[in-house]
């Protein structure tokens, strides 16, 4: 049977410090007796998530195709032989979105942008339109961020995956009971990493909740962090389907089901 281990990054990230989130990422590496052969950050963790006007994070965004923050994790991705999944504010021919980057040690692989958009992502970013599935390690991975995974129209075109890797920014659990929901759903694991600390803006302080966690495709909680800064690593072996679909079709059934619906 293939299998994967990760490394759960759950960083207390510094508002608007990129170098110093940077730093922070390779301190509580070096400070691991080991290190996943997948490295997985929270969403936007070089910067931070809400800004008091759309031009902060604009300042902040970089051109992938000159990226100091990617050089960076290209470093890591060399020195400790993993692939970093990693948010970060891209910058793109007058357009901002918010992505994940996937690095190993020859620099950029993939890039997703996140589909899905809150009223903070409507604020400050344009919407991604394509999803991104890749192979590795003989497993096949997906990418979804943060409130992506609250709609089962984006996780289900994701059904042919093993793995939906998840950078967040979560404020409160709730959004766990959904990953859950989507892990018994699709039939594949869901490893969500959160971010602890704040973002202080103007109108309010958003606080994160950390509880990174990661389901089996039964739904069952392989990992859960502290709410704390942490780093945890986790092998994902199990990758039957979630019990109830035992012996269906699931794509047929949905289409069943569609049909009968629309009459």
């Amino acid at each position: 049977m293939n299998n994967v281990s990760v490394t759960l990054v759950q960083l207390k990230v510094e508002y608007k410090n990129k170098q110093k989130n940077v730093a922070l990422v390779t301190e509580l590496l070096e400070a691991e007796a080991s290190v996943g052969d997948i490295t997985l950050l929270p969403e936007l963790f070089s910067t931070g998530y809400i800004f008091n006007d759309a031009a902060e994070i604009h300042e902040l965004s970089e051109d992938f195709n000159n990226s100091s923050t990617i050089d960076s994790l290209t470093l890591l991705a060399e020195r400790y032989q993993t692939l970093i999944v990693a948010g970060v504010a891209e910058k793109d021919e007058g357009e901002y979105y918010n992505s994940v980057v996937v690095v190993d040690a020859s620099g950029l692989r993939h890039k997703y942008r996140k589909i899905s958009q809150t009223k903070f992502d409507k604020q400050y970013f344009s919407r991604g339109d394509e999803l991104l599935t890749f192979d590795y390690k003989g497993l096949k991975f997906g990418v979804a961020i943060c409130f992506d995974i609250w709609f089962p129209e984006i996780m289900r075109a994701y059904r042919s995956v093993d793995v939906i890797l998840h950078p967040a920014n979560f404020g409160g659990h709730h959004s766990f009971a959904v990953a859950q929901a989507r892990a018994l759903e699709e039939g594949c694991h869901i490893v969500t990493c959160n971010r602890v600390g704040q973002d202080v803006v103007d109108a309010f302080t958003a606080i994160y909740c950390g509880g990174s966690r990661v389901y089996s495709p039964k739904g069952d909680l392989v990992l859960q962090c502290s709410d704390k800064q942490s780093v945890e690593t986790v092998s994902i072996q199990d990758l039957s389907l979630a019990p109830q679909y035992n012996g269906v079709d699931v794509l047929d059934e949905i289409e069943q089901i569609t049909s009968v619906l629309s009459r």
